[in-house]
């Protein structure tokens, strides 16, 4: 895949780890598959790690385990 900003080189293929949030709790998917530029950095989600995560944000999946750390916030 081409990067969308126009870089000369092909996206890469990667595995990451995202938080997303349902119901504004924070979620984890672990393992999802993106594309990323090289050069700039750009990323692009596959179609297939959309509905990976539509189905986790509409509870058709079942997590994997716990996740648990403390939540920093910054007061202004």
């Amino acid at each position: 895949m081409q990067c969308p900003n126009g870089c000369d080189v092909s996206m890469e293929t990667v595995q990451v780890e995202r938080i997303f949030y349902r119901a504004g709790e924070p979620v984890v998917i672990s393992g999802l598959e993106m594309y990323v530029c090289p050069d700039c950095g750009c990323e692009a989600m596959p179609l297939r790690s959309a509905r990976i995560v539509e189905n986790v944000l509409n509870g058709r999946m079942e997590p994997a385990g716990q996740f648990s750390a403390p939540l920093f916030q910054l007061v202004t």
